[in-house]
């Protein structure tokens, strides 16, 4: 007997209901969740697709990897050091944080298929752009650029993915693929700007990226199918410009602002002989805080926000983001910079030597996702993210206690397998949590908001710890880096390091406290449909609770459901 309304109706007296009533008007089909979306015509076609969007979250780490080998060699070219060396580095990521929510609700409004194109298209021509340029600010500009570009198509990659599989292993595979592109990106990425810089020159890997990016925007043409949200309709010049109009543009003016700021005030902090306590720099971080906050204030009074504030009421969603700015404030604003700066400075590797000794990370990078990839949906999810903070606390120390002359096998190397461990596990628990937690049409958004956390992390982590390190360099009276000795330079370091080994313990503390259980349990996400429309009826909650017991099969829970929901009709049409 299952219970509906104030009576009980057994199976068999659902088939006596008027078979008149049209089924998929009432609830659409169930779609098998490890089945290939129907979107694909065959398993090369959905590989290819794949491939093209994991391509979204490469370009970043190639970009950011290619110039971290460089960074040297930048340093000497342009005669440059401390913060202003430092935003070679962090324009990029800047620029990619403080734009990303603006991305998002354009893939929203746009198409997201028309978003990675458009993406794909503009990295290219800035990337060909920085190769030409002569001086470090026309540099910083074009890496900036390079950022916006980047920062268009990861939310939209994610979104598209999102709208595509339905939670299960399929999707989690599919996933922890999408989330592979970051560390295959930055080893490519290193592989390219250890190569270049050796053997050819710094610009040579802005070539030979700009070339890649330009064959995947033809590809996207081909393989990328529409996601159903604005990428079937056809949109004329004017009818862009209205709806880029709609949406909420001075709010991505005040979040550009106060990102821009926040950055600028630790860079000049680094950069000016009193570090936080110039005047100028109290002042220009005190504005920051007021754009952030009238940003927020904004957010919650717009009609259209390019936040929406009830994406943080979401289960999980507040600390999983908190967690994500403590976790790659370590990891990319610290141990990712120092430790090739570590490496070419005080241990006096070539590009070469140092792009060998980040290939264990990319090694441990692809283990960790093959492992998280299989264990989401068995282990609760913060479980790995307090063994992601652990090991990127763990990774921090080890760079912070790093004597010079000791072996690269004993210390650099677990850290550096270590710190990729942590992002990876941190990275694809929070990313699929963040899909799974809001509705679909959302997704985008949540994705941006996730992706200029870490972003954004990054950036901020390389001021604040490059304002650390010159600090050092000041008490030992060291105006410049060129020519420094290289106990005082590791020095300095460390304490760039410890700033790593504090963000990681905050990272923890929010991991202790995250609410996010296992992941692509279909029994959790039977149907993908709103919550809200199905629990506003008793009789479709029976039915769904029925699903939970495990003497039903899925067959039987979808009769019953559509069943239930011609009683409901039919009941309503008598009446």
């Amino acid at each position: 007997m299952i219970p509906v309304n104030s009576g009980e109706i057994t199976i068999e007296d659902y088939e006596e209901i008027d078979d008149d009533i049209d089924e998929k008007q009432l609830l659409p089909p169930i779609i098998d969740p490890e089945a290939r979306p129907v979107q694909f015509k065959s398993n090369f076609h959905e590989a290819i697709c794949i491939l093209i969007l994991t391509m979204s979250t490469a370009m970043n780490t190639a970009s950011q990897g290619a110039v971290q080998i460089a960074v040297p060699s930048l340093a000497r070219y342009f005669a440059i050091s401390g913060g202003n060396l430092s935003w070679i580095v962090s324009s990029f990521s800047l620029m990619s944080g403080a734009t990303i929510l603006l991305f998002s609700s354009m893939a929203d409004a746009l198409g997201r298929r028309r978003l990675v194109l458009a993406s794909y298209s503009l990295f290219t021509i800035w990337a060909l752009a920085g190769s030409f340029t002569t001086h470090h600010i026309v540099f910083d500009v074009a890496r900036g650029m390079q950022g916006c570009a980047a920062a268009a198509c990861p939310s939209a990659s994610v979104g598209i993915l999102g709208t595509l599989y339905r939670s299960g292993r399929r999707k989690n595979t599919v996933m922890a693929v999408f989330c592979a592109g970051a560390p295959l990106g930055a080893f490519f990425g290193q592989v390219t700007g250890g190569v270049c810089t050796q053997y050819i020159n710094w610009r040579s890997m802005f070539y030979f990226l700009s070339i890649i990016y330009f064959l995947f925007t033809i590809l996207v043409f081909f393989f990328v199918p529409e996601d159903g949200i604005n990428d079937n309709v056809k949109l004329s010049i004017k009818e862009v410009g209205i709806r880029i109009g709609g949406l909420d543009l001075f709010g991505a003016f005040l979040s550009i602002l106060a990102c821009v700021l926040i950055v600028f005030s630790a860079s000049h902090a680094s950069s000016s002989s009193k570090g936080w306590a110039t005047p100028s720099v109290l002042i220009i971080f005190a504005i920051a805080v007021v754009v952030l906050a009238a940003f927020i204030w904004w957010e919650t009074r717009v009609s259209n926000p390019l936040m929406p504030m009830r994406i943080w009421k979401a289960p999980g969603f507040g600390l999983c983001m908190a967690l994500m700015f403590f976790s790659f404030m370590a990891f990319t604003g610290v141990l990712t910079y120092y430790t090739s700066l570590y490496f070419e400075n005080i241990l006096d590797a070539s590009p070469i030597q140092t792009t060998v000794y980040f290939i264990p990370q990319t090694v441990a990078s692809l283990i960790a996702l093959s492992i998280v990839s299989r264990i989401l949906h068995i282990v609760p999810g913060r479980f790995l993210l307090i063994v992601s903070q652990l090991c990127n606390m763990a990774a921090t120390l080890l760079w912070a206690l790093r004597p010079i002359d000791i072996s690269y096998w004993a210390m650099s190397f677990p850290a550096i397998c270590l710190c990729v461990i942590a992002a990876d596990f941190a990275y694809n628990v929070v990313n699929l949590h963040t899909v799974s937690a809001v509705p679909a049409n959302e997704q985008s958004a949540a994705a941006g908001i996730f992706y200029t956390i870490s972003h954004i992390a990054g950036s901020i982590g390389i001021s604040f710890s490059s304002s650390v390190a010159s600090g050092i360099l000041r008490k030992e009276m060291v105006e410049s880096t060129v020519d420094v000795a290289k106990d005082v330079l590791a020095k300095a370091y460390a304490g760039a390091f410890w700033v790593g080994v504090a963000c990681s313990a905050v990272g923890m503390a929010c991991a202790c406290f995250v609410k996010v259980g296992i992941q692509g349990i279909h029994g959790s996400d039977i149907l993908d449909y709103d919550d809200d429309q199905i629990r506003s009826s008793t009789s479709i909650a029976t039915s769904v609770s029925f699903f939970d017991d495990a003497d039903n099969d899925a067959e039987e829970c979808s009769r019953l459901i559509i069943s239930n929901s011609k009683v409901m009709c039919y009941k309503s049409l008598e009446a």
